[in-house]
């Protein structure tokens, strides 16, 4: 049981940095950017190119995917969706762009793995993973690429935290992103922080990638296939919080992985193959019950109802 927990804390901590990107350019222009997961492929990739033919270990290129990746997602908001947002597009309109970039992306990453594998015979360049090995840390055993994503994962969250509450500009975000009318009257320059937040969102996808293939076979396909795993953590946390996007992505990672686990031990001995459907069926039950999500629950008026109720019986 103890794997089955330090394997959901290494899948919570990726879903944890997808999500907050997600909610991050949610935030911005109103629209979920399918577009999102690719940059998670792409770091895969940068990292894997990296190693291969520099030798640099994959921890070692964070700061360098981060940035490409960012970079990526700073153009898209910049000569994409900011004009379309000023021309006054819908929100399909948003998201069928969105869904363009997405298969323009993945087919351009297909394409690289494609042509570098011819390049360099090379065959997996089409799915490959990165070599992992034990820390001794007491009596437990554990991955060193969980250690390194749990540490990653805390400070960037951390970083964050003192970033939107500590400093000028991550105020000025906050006061943007809640209410960008408002902002540009207090002379705010909406549009500069807005390109931070895709630029920020983007490197963090990044970053996923980096960690993506200590744990399962990437390819061109892997970042579309943790999308909606990201979708659904953010949508459960609230699509309006960077925070609820924290504890989204925790409790869809510990669900999807511990779920599983125990569903497939007797008496129920259901195959791994549904282990997708958890995070989707809480996607659905958490539209349906509370689609503001987590954050969105008023508990001091639900405690309220209770108070009262017990005081109308007493």
């Amino acid at each position: 049981m103890f794997e089955v927990f330090v394997d959901a804390l290494a899948y919570s901590d990726v879903l944890i940095l997808l999500s907050i990107g997600i909610t991050l350019t949610y935030m911005t222009v109103k629209v979920p950017n399918f577009t999102h997961g690719d940059y998670a492929s792409l770091g895969a990739y940068i990292a894997f190119t990296i190693n291969l033919f520099y030798g640099i270990h994959p921890f070692l290129s964070i700061p360098i995917v981060f940035i490409l990746a960012g970079l990526l997602s700073f153009i898209f908001y910049l000569f994409i969706f900011r004009p379309l947002s000023e021309r006054g597009a819908n929100l399909v309109t948003l998201m069928v762009t969105s869904i363009a970039l997405e298969l323009i992306l993945r087919s351009l990453i297909n394409i690289y793995a494609d042509i570098m594998s011819l390049k360099t015979k090379i065959p997996i360049f089409r799915g490959f993973i990165f070599q992992d090995y034990l820390i001794n840390i007491g009596i437990f055993l554990l991955p060193f690429s969980t250690i390194v994503a749990t540490v990653t994962a805390v400070l960037i969250v951390s970083l964050l935290y003192l970033f939107l509450n500590k400093t000028k500009f991550g105020i000025a975000m906050r006061a943007s992103i809640e209410n960008p009318d408002l902002a540009k009257v207090l002379g705010i320059n909406v549009d500069l922080v807005y390109s931070i937040s895709w630029f920020i969102a983007g490197g963090l996808a990044g970053i996923v990638g980096v960690f993506i293939p200590y744990r399962i076979t990437a390819n061109p396909q892997v970042g579309w296939d943790l999308l909606l795993r990201g979708f659904a953590a953010s949508v459960l946390g609230g699509l309006s919080s960077i925070y609820g996007a924290i504890i989204g992505g925790a409790v869809i990672g510990f669900a999807e992985i511990v779920g599983i686990y125990l569903l497939s031990q007797p008496p129920i001995n259901l195959p791994i193959a549904y282990r997708p459907s958890i995070p989707y069926l809480t996607l659905i039950i958490t539209l349906l019950i509370i689609p503001k999500g987590i954050t969105g629950i008023d508990f001091s008026k639900i405690k309220r109802k209770i108070v009262g109720g017990r005081n109308g019986n007493n």
